[in-house]
């Protein structure tokens, strides 16, 4: 911004933004005076008018308080216009009055015009929002077109009016803006800058909260999706606040405010704990919880000022951590003691070699997650869903080869579930399991991607999440943007799960430094360090090539290298189970397995009842009466093969 651009403006216009300044702002004159319109500056009234016009620098003068109008502060700081929307149009225009700006303010003018009280319909829905008749009056609720209207001041002027219908929103904008309108910050005239101000996102939920008593308050009209230029553009404005309150949604656009806001005004801005709002946003919070909900949420605030916590003040618990969600276990027994299971809120990353195990291990957590009733969103940047669908199938239904069919493709056998079977199943994890393939999707960054998880998220209430893998879901150019942007990836699935409290399973690749068989550490795990760094649980699945271990049932091993709650970092053997494609938990000195089975005949004596689950130590390589032991993607076996076999994916 050039002090020579703006003295050309000034200059074009001349003497004749007196009368345009004190017409827009309707300024009243008082003798050779003006009253100032700065409203927080008088905030006790501007009682004696001190305000004067300068022929000479173009400019009124308050006197009082030092406020300075030209005609470019009048589009830049009261009509929120940018500086280039006005050097465009003052600059590029013959006359001021040829203008946009002036024809938009005209337009707006003419739809002020057009508003009307609020008739019994309007007032029945806004009643239904719990916004009491002062709220209304206070904030000047009217009608327009048969819409609720919600009027935009700033300094007593007008600078925009939304307007919604008075009922439920279906289908199409939930609000419209009256011709001409340029809203900014909702509510900027009824706020004090000696009191911690509370940014929040809509205009009702701007009135729920001054109605419960936090009356410095304002909403940002352009939503959370486009702050870049309201921060400039109200930048003085906010930082006369010592503290600034973000109240945003519970959703990523209401993660992006918080960010945006955090590192606009550091120090200055502090956030809510979201992990106590009943609802999705401050309308829903008070709609369920009333003033006392607000006033809890504005609170909390006060602990996240740049991660300040006092301990005596805080009532919450350590149970309180994990509550809000579910826990998931592998079928590892030892895995699960050691972590605690898979808790809610935290991110895992599994990581090992191609063919090793992954996403194997991935498999039976899906069902023993859908097992346990949680739902399961798989997101997978590589395989085909009927592909993965089958594998999931394939655990649950085990080594009992009446409930499936050998279907040769070309040279290859398939296991595929009889139809019966396969109705069966479908029963067992309906509503529960969802496949998001990237491959087949329009979606081309990962902002969007992550803006679907989390609508999907909060809609659907996913308990797990996984991402199979990282490297495939990641959508940039060059393998070099990858590396840089997957920190920001897990940092993004971290706000996630601690914003709706469920678990998201990360799948990586080692890097080129890590040789097959050996042990994996972290600085092997492909990527930044931060990815380690953030994640809560990293485990790694390791595939075994001796001969003469896998000759004894030990065809891998699964370790914990990190636990954020837990000292235990525990590592097993495993045996895998190709008939079922599981990977048991394998005691090397007794020779024998932890398995699990899942009993589909409990399904088909009660339709309510899920397939039942049992667990039971069995010895290993050894041939398993009428069953046949196969990869599920091989050759047709004999029915003496044994039950040994090498883990893959």
């Amino acid at each position: 911004m050039s002090i020579s651009t703006i003295q050309e403006i000034k200059d074009k216009v001349g003497p004749a933004a007196q009368e345009i300044i004190a017409s827009q702002l309707h300024l009243e004159k008082i003798g050779g005076k003006y009253r100032c319109p700065d409203k927080m500056a008088h905030r006790h009234g501007d009682r004696t008018p001190s305000m004067a016009w300068d022929n000479n620098l173009l400019q009124f003068k308050c006197f009082g308080c030092g406020k300075l109008i030209d005609i470019y502060s009048l589009y830049r700081e009261h009509l929120n216009y940018t500086h280039a929307e006005i050097v465009r149009e003052i600059l590029g225009n013959d006359q001021i009055k040829d203008s946009s700006m002036v024809k938009n303010r005209a337009k707006l003018e003419d739809g002020e015009k057009k508003l009307l009280p609020l008739d019994d319909h309007q007032l029945e829905y806004l009643k239904k929002r719990k916004l009491e008749e002062s709220t209304i009056h206070k904030f000047r609720l009217q009608s327009y077109n048969g819409m609720i209207a919600i009027p935009y001041y700033q300094n007593g002027v007008l600078i925009g009016c939304k307007t919604r219908r008075p009922e439920k929103h279906t289908e199409g904008p939930k609000y419209l803006s009256i011709p001409g309108s340029k809203p900014g910050l909702f509510n900027i005239d009824n706020v004090e800058p000696d009191k911690p101000l509370i940014i929040c996102e809509g205009e009702f939920d701007c009135m729920v909260i001054s109605q419960a008593g936090f009356e410095n308050v304002v909403s940002v009209g352009a939503g959370a999706n486009s702050l870049t230029d309201l921060i400039e553009q109200y930048r003085n404005f906010l930082e006369r606040f010592d503290s600034l309150i973000i109240f945003s949604d519970r959703d990523e656009a209401g993660g992006k405010m918080d960010e945006a806001f955090f590192k606009a005004f550091p120090g200055k801005a502090a956030l809510i704990d979201k992990a106590i709002m009943n609802g999705k946003d401050a309308n829903e919070a008070y709609l369920r919880g009333g003033d006392e909900a607000i006033r809890k949420i504005v609170e909390s605030s006060k602990e996240r000022i740049e991660g300040f916590f006092d301990p005596a003040a805080d009532n919450t618990s350590l149970t309180e951590l994990f509550s809000r969600g579910r826990f998931i276990p592998t079928g590892l027994p030892s895995i699960d003691y050691g972590l605690n299971d898979l808790a809610p809120g935290c991110v895992t990353l599994i990581a090992g070699r191609a063919n090793g195990g992954k996403s194997t291990l991935v498999n039976q957590i899906v069902a023993n997650a859908i097992q346990k009733d949680n739902k399961v969103l798989l997101i997978s940047g590589e395989d085909d869903k009927r592909i993965l669908l089958n594998k999931i199938y394939k655990a649950v239904i085990g080594r009992d080869k009446q409930l499936y069919d050998l279907v040769k493709i070309n040279k290859r056998f398939y296991t595929i579930p009889k139809p019966e079977v396969k109705d069966i199943l479908k029963e067992w994890h309906k509503d529960k399991l969802h496949f998001f393939m990237k491959g087949e999707s329009g979606l081309k960054t990962t902002d969007q991607l992550f803006q679907l998880v989390g609508r999907k998220v909060r809609m659907e209430h996913y308990n797990l999440l996984v991402i199979d893998n990282l490297m495939s879901v990641l959508s940039v150019a060059t393998a070099a943007e990858k590396y840089e942007l997957q920190a920001d990836f897990i940092q993004r699935c971290c706000d996630l799960v601690k914003l709706y409290h469920c678990h998201i399973i990360v799948v990586l690749h080692p890097n080129k430094t890590f040789r097959k068989g050996d042990q994996m550490d972290f600085e092997q795990i492909s990527g930044s360090s931060d990815i380690s760094n953030k994640a809560d649980n990293i485990i790694t699945v390791i595939r075994e090539y001796d001969e003469e271990k896998k000759s004894r049932g030990v065809n891998g091993y699964v370790e914990v290298l990190k636990n954020r709650y837990f000292h235990d970092l525990p590592k097993v053997s495993l045996h895998y189970d190709e008939a079922t494609g599981l990977l048991f938990e394998f005691d090397e000195d007794e020779g024998l397995s932890v398995e699990y089975r899942f009993d589909l005949n409990k399904l088909e004596e009660d339709k309510n009842k899920e397939p039942g689950w049992f667990q039971e130590t069995l010895p290993v390589n050894v041939p398993w009466e009428s069953d046949s032991c196969f990869d599920g993607v091989d050759s047709a076996p004999s029915i003496n093969q044994e039950c040994g076999g090498d883990a893959n994916e």
